[in-house]
């Protein structure tokens, strides 16, 4: 087996793709306060202004993150098992 088929994960792990779901959320999330912060700008108070432009600039760099984590491709770092048989009784006896 060559070492890119010992490495190479065949399917994403589920907490990738449990990332990637989270991510996409999150941006939807960032969307919807960032669109709300639009509406506010007639508005006179600066504390709700400031803590939804950091909501959704916090929320859209997490999906972005969360993204790039759910769509990487990690290797499989596991160790493969080798097949070793048991030895017999007449293998034992041979070897003495």
């Amino acid at each position: 087996m060559s070492e890119e088929q010992l490495t190479q994960r065949k399917n994403k792990h589920i907490l990738q793709r449990f990332a990637k779901v989270v991510g996409v959320i999150s941006i939807i999330a960032a969307i919807i306060c960032g669109g709300y912060l639009l509406t506010l700008t007639d508005s006179d108070d600066k504390v709700m202004k400031a803590f939804f432009g950091s909501i959704s600039f916090f929320c859209f760099m997490m999906g972005l993150v969360l993204q790039s984590i759910g769509s990487a491709n990690l290797p499989d770092l596991t160790v493969p098992k080798d097949k070793i048989e048991p030895e017999t009784e007449q293998e034992k006896t041979d070897e003495k």
